[in-house]
């Protein structure tokens, strides 16, 4: 072959190759392509969630979780946060003392979170400039902004609902664990889950053979009170053996008058607080236990007369956190918050 026809072939096997590569390089990527990849790990998975099937590959080392759900579920595995938001917009910058700062959930964690404000409305700027491996975050909060949210990190977004539309930690952890590389951890939690049940029931049985009737109540003791049977405390009494008072006619969380709530028969009366004012965020049930106080109506009930009526936060009790962290609090709480009333027969 002359010379310079040598030289022409070999020009064109370069353009040919250049244009193969970015090709290659500018491939449109379906949702199963994207990947969160790890340094340490080579293992690859697909992860079912509710917006469909992602590949995460290793032990992601930079997870955003937005919602406290995601969060406890997430540090229950072993998992610390990269960045975090809150129930409600705090106004913080950096959860720099997590324990003081996140309330309940955050004793367990050891790192300082980027603050993304709200759970309804996460900072897509900050988790942009953090650039996590991973985004976990529930379908409910974060289905709108998803394809948003996806061009920053793979995303997964769960939902912890079952078919009756109750709210279980059992019904999402696996996906969880599965995008964290953690699903050995999730047998660990559910014994535990069983066997924290079985121990407070035994606990309580003075209480479940004595006082088994109980409301459960939703109110800011201003403008708001709702019966909320459906809920992180309602499913975890009715396992260790309590009945929950369902008033026929009336669905859960919806309003009632404070009228009405004199004429329900029960031994126990639980107030999940909470508050519209940002002060009292944290704590809030100190402030509905002096209001309950001061309504003749309701400080006048058999159970009030008794002292068998408990304020608790919605935060934690309610439906907020709902994870494996939340049970085990509110199970190690249920004993000494009943115990103390037992009534002398």
């Amino acid at each position: 072959m002359p010379k310079q026809h040598r030289y022409f072939a070999l020009f064109i096997l370069g353009i040919c190759t250049f244009t193969l590569v970015v090709a290659c390089d500018f491939s449109p990527k379906s949702p199963i392509s994207d990947r969160a990849k790890s340094p340490n790990s080579e293992s690859c998975r697909i992860v079912q969630h509710e917006r469909g099937k992602t590949e995460v590959c290793g032990q992601p080392q930079k997870v955003a979780a937005l919602s406290p759900h995601i969060l406890d579920s997430m540090l229950a595995l072993g998992v610390q946060p990269a960045a975090y938001a809150e129930a409600a917009n705090l106004n913080q910058q950096i959860f720099d003392q997590p324990e003081e700062q996140i309330p309940y959930i955050g004793k367990w964690v050891t790192t300082q979170p980027i603050a993304l404000g709200d759970r309804k409305s996460p900072s897509l700027e900050r988790l942009t400039q953090l650039k996590p491996d991973l985004i976990l975050g529930e379908d409910w909060l974060g289905g709108d902004s998803y394809q948003l949210l996806s061009r920053i990190a793979p995303t997964l977004l769960f939902s912890d609902e079952q078919a009756d539309g109750t709210h279980v930690w059992q019904q999402d952890i696996e996906g969880i664990a599965k995008a964290l590389d953690r699903e050995d951890k999730v047998q660990e939690l559910q014994e535990a889950y069983r066997q924290k049940i079985a121990a407070t029931r035994t606990a309580l049985k003075p209480i479940l053979e004595q006082d088994p009737r109980v409301l459960i109540l939703n109110s800011n003791l201003i403008d708001h009170i709702s019966i909320i049977p459906d809920s992180t405390a309602g499913r975890l009494i009715q396992e260790i053996g309590f009945k929950v008072v369902r008033p026929e006619g009336i669905k859960t969380n919806t309003r009632v008058s404070f009228e009405a709530i004199p004429s329900i028969e029960a031994d126990i009366i639980l107030v999940f607080a909470w508050s519209d004012d940002q002060k009292h965020f944290f704590n809030p049930e100190k402030l509905a236990q002096m209001k309950w106080k001061a309504n003749p109506l309701l400080s006048s009930m058999p159970a009030s007369q008794a002292n068998r009526v408990y304020f608790v936060d919605y935060q934690l009790w309610g439906s907020n956190i709902r994870g494996p962290l939340a049970d085990q609090l509110i199970l190690d709480a249920l004993p000494d918050l009943l115990l103390n009333s037992v009534r002398k027969t």
